[in-house]
C-alpha cells in the first residue's frame, strides 16, 4: 500500500513510530529553541544536541 516504508526497509508500524518520535523530539526542541531565544542562558546546546540525536536515530533506522 505504501511504498516509502519498504524503500527504507521498514514496516509501516516501524516507520510510523519513528516518525512520531521525530515529531515529538522536534516539538520539544522547538519549545526549547523558543525559550532559548527569550532566555539565552537556558538550553544553550539543545538544538545542537537534538540534531546529533536525530542523526544517530536515522543512521540506526531502516536499511544499512
Amino acid at each position: 500500500m505504501f511504498k516509502h516504508p519498504k524503500e527504507v526497509c521498514m514496516s509501516y508500524l516501524e516507520h510510523c513510530m519513528l516518525s512520531l518520535k521525530f515529531s515529538y523530539i522536534l516539538f520539544v526542541g522547538s519549545i526549547k529553541a523558543l525559550t532559548h531565544a527569550i532566555y539565552p542562558d537556558m538550553y544553550v546546546t539543545s538544538t545542537s544536541d537534538l540534531l546529533v540525536d536525530i542523526k544517530k536515530r536515522m543512521e540506526k533506522a531502516g536499511c544499512h
